[in-house]
């Protein structure tokens, strides 16, 4: 173990527990990598009668899990009244889990606090520091010191001399701040396909990417190719090493074959013991099932898998390290957690700094409700249904973060909503009152969020290239966080969620909406749609400045900012699949004055559609966006039509790649759950059968075959399964291109019937 250096500067690359405290990682400017350990024994707190606390601080000393430090006085969270409450110090950041274990064990009378607060935050804001922290860290101990410390775990010293002190440059909240060189490393695999969810230890290739140089390992013998990888490794020292289904398949694949070939891989710089997992976990969340994969960090570099990172695919790495720094959470837990979690890890940072005490299973039970009550109350947002059909001119505009700008604005937070004190300050419809005296916590975080993200649109705005691309990315990510922190409010499980604030925040919406059509209609305007937080309205000959005017009342009428996202030359509001005569909220397509196009719930936006149907529509919907209105529109039919044709030949003619049929779908439950034929059922079982499950919430690959075959496993192949000679199903392949043209073209009234009839007149398919 090394022993820190009296005096270094640099930045906080990595913390983690170790025993008896943490590891911290720092870079310094040269980029190189130092170790130091920081003992580090957290705080959490116990509130009861005074023979229960004396019974479980007996029981977790002589366990040497936690030790009693006295009594103190912090804050309750949904009162705002100090309690007294049992401080402890946990021995061991390590042994968290086997203490709540011990207090998972229920203790009647006894509330805990703050005992299942992830380390790393407990540290950082223990310390005064955050990930990517530039800092200036010294500290005195030495192995010995370290070792002795370790085994006897003593508490901790009120003011440990050989506790690591750090000085900080600067804030996390600062909107420039310096980085650290780093060197990034990418591993691929042509396995990844074939393999993947599955450690088979089969990797036909893998390529590695860094400092502009590539290198390709054929397979042959894993021993060269395992020693090569670490020489390169040793080579290029990365900071950070990117792949592509990384935790799902790689990462554990090439484990297995170091772990048979019996040669270490140098992932971690410092040695570890890995167990080999094969399987994440699937949940169930909004309505849809999730995959997890399983989490393979590495210790002292950074492991990041695009594929198992929601905000490593929509922000890259800028917006990564955005979060990691607000929120305390080390960048490559962050990069495995989602939005949700950096929001929730920001208001337990700003619980610990009021001294605010956090419950670990929280108690507080939805009020009860009548039916009428829940009618009331349980509307959610206000949609207006769009009028279907072709538009031009029409001006959509847009709240800014509305719900979030909303909970600031109101003081909206799960402590502050139905107070006592403020009864005259109701909610619209429900009657909820929300608290002026003190500020709620949700308030606190999300106040500052709001600024920073305009201010970064600023500066987005005022840039140009990858520094814009950078400061996108950081805005990005916060809007993420921003628009998940009202689902998290009315989550029963969230730290900081109740029912109650949710339906606040709605209420509050609905009638800003409806205040804001009813000023827009005043003005002349005509509303086609309204949904949540955006209105389309459109009125003969109005202009920008009309707009924009309309926008202002607004503002200065509902007290939420309320901005002009942009005039459509031509929008075209598209009725259900199931039902022409129903009207959709979310599928409709235009084409902004700026040229921009905005797609929501057409084809080509769906995951399931097939590459090679995407890519027309994608080609149709340019075409048309040429259109400076709705008789460019028409005019550009024949264009589209074109298109059409085009790739209908070549699925005719067979002039198609298997890999542009494909077709993603997610699998909902295990192989052998599925009991009829769908096509992904089908898929899923072949996968299985050849010993490479798809797990629920993972997406299986596959082409039609043959739609109809009475055989029902030559209906559909599984991608990694295909034959050279496996044919495809033109038939169904025309039927979706038809589908995706009709979408586009439904309002001048050509449907799949008429568009087969155009390709039977063209020769491509038989007549009749």
């Amino acid at each position: 173990m090394h022993s820190p250096a009296p005096l270094l500067t640099g930045w906080i690359f990595d913390v983690y527990p170790t025993s008896g405290g943490m590891v911290v990682w720092i870079v310094d400017a040269e980029g190189k990598s130092h170790h130091l350990v920081d003992p580090f024994q957290p705080s959490f707190y116990a509130a009861g009668p005074i023979k229960a606390l004396r019974q479980l601080a007996s029981d977790l000393s002589k366990l040497r899990l936690a030790e009693p430090v006295g009594m103190t006085r912090r804050q309750e969270f949904w009162t705002g009244e100090p309690r007294d409450v049992l401080e402890f110090f946990l021995l061991d950041p390590e042994r968290q889990p086997a203490l709540l274990r011990h207090l998972a064990v229920p203790r009647p009378g006894i509330t805990l606090y703050d005992c299942d607060l992830a380390p790393a935050l407990t540290y950082c804001h223990a310390r005064g520091i955050f990930p990517f922290a530039r800092v200036a860290v010294s500290g005195t101990m030495t192995n010995d010191q370290w070792e002795r410390r370790a085994e006897s775990r003593e508490p901790r010293a009120a003011n440990g001399g050989s506790e690591l002190r750090y000085e900080v440059e600067g804030s996390a909240w600062d909107l420039d701040y310096p980085e650290p060189p780093l060197i990034m490393m990418a591993l691929a695999s042509q396995g990844d396909e074939q393999g993947r969810g599955a450690p088979l230890g089969k990797l036909r290739s893998l390529t590695i990417t860094c400092e502009g140089e590539e290198t390709i390992l054929e397979e042959g013998d894993p021993e060269t190719l395992l020693s090569e990888l670490n020489r390169l490794i040793r080579r290029f020292d990365p900071h950070a090493i990117i792949t592509d289904w990384g935790d799902a398949f790689l990462v554990p694949a090439l484990l297995d074959l170091a772990r048979r070939a019996g040669i270490p891989l140098e992932f971690d710089r410092e040695v570890v013991r890995r167990r080999i997992r094969t399987a994440g976990r699937s949940y169930f969340s909004y309505g849809r099932v999730v995959y997890q994969a399983p989490s393979y960090p590495f210790f002292g570099r950074w492991h990041l898998d695009s594929r198992n990172s929601f905000i490593l695919k929509e922000t890259e790495v800028a917006g990564l390290l955005e979060l990691s720094r607000l929120s305390k959470v080390p960048v490559q837990k962050m990069a495995r957690t989602s939005p949700g979690s950096a929001i929730s890890m920001m208001q337990l940072d700003r619980a610990l700094t009021d001294g605010i005490l956090t419950p670990w299973k929280k108690g507080e039970p939805e009020r009860w409700k009548t039916a009428w009550d829940l009618l009331v109350a349980d509307k959610g947002g206000l949609v207006y249904q769009p009028i279907t059909g072709l538009y031009e001119n029409v001006a959509e505009i847009d709240f800014a973060s509305m719900y979030p700008a909303m909970m600031v604005h109101h003081n909206i937070s799960p402590e502050t909503v139905d107070c006592a004190c403020c009864p005259d300050n109701a909610a619209p419809e429900i009657g909820y009152s929300t608290c002026r005296r003190r500020d709620g916590l949700v308030t606190w975080t999300l106040r500052p969020i709001l600024a920073r993200r305009q201010a970064l649109k600023r500066l987005r705005n005022s840039a140009s290239g990858a520094t814009r691309a950078r400061y996108d990315h950081r805005q990005t990510a916060l809007k993420w966080i921003l628009v998940t922190c009202f689902g998290y409010l009315g989550y029963k499980n969230a730290r900081f969620g109740r029912i109650e604030a949710h339906e606040t925040v709605t209420a509050y919406a609905r009638e800003k909406l409806l205040a804001a059509r009813a000023l827009a209609e005043e003005r002349g305007f005509r509303v086609l749609h309204a949904i949540v937080d955006s209105m389309w309205i459109v009125k003969a000959g109005a202009t920008e400045a009309e707009v924009l005017d309309l926008c202002r009342a607004i503002r200065e009428a509902v007290g939420i900012d309320i901005n002009l996202e942009g005039i459509y030359k031509w929008v075209s509001f598209l009725p259900s699949r199931v039902d022409p005569a129903v009207s959709v909220a979310n599928r409709y397509l235009g084409a902004f004055r700026s040229g921009e196009l905005k797609l929501r719930g057409i084809d080509l936006r769906r995951s399931d559609t097939p590459p090679l149907v995407a890519e027309a529509q994608q080609r149709m919907v340019e075409a048309l966006a040429r259109a400076e209105d709705l008789a460019g529109f028409a005019a550009r039919i024949p264009e589209v039509l074109k298109i059409f044709v085009e790739y209908a030949w070549r699925l005719r003619e067979g002039q198609v790649r298997m890999a542009d049929l494909t077709i993603r779908r997610t699998v909902s439950k295990e192989a052998g759950e599925y009991k009829g034929n769908s096509q992904v059922g089908l898929a899923s079982r072949q996968m299985a059968d050849r010993g490479v499950p798809v797990h629920p919430g993972e997406r299986v690959r596959y082409i039609i075959s043959d739609a109809e075959a009475g055989n029902a496993e030559a209906r559909v192949r599984a991608i990694p399964f295909l034959a050279p000679d496996t044919p495809y199903d033109t038939g169904t392949y025309l039927t979706l291109l038809c589908r995706a043209v009709e979408t586009l073209l439904w309002h001048h009234g050509y449907d799949c019937r008429r568009l087969l009839r155009i390709l039977a007149e063209r020769g491509v398919i038989p007549t009749g």
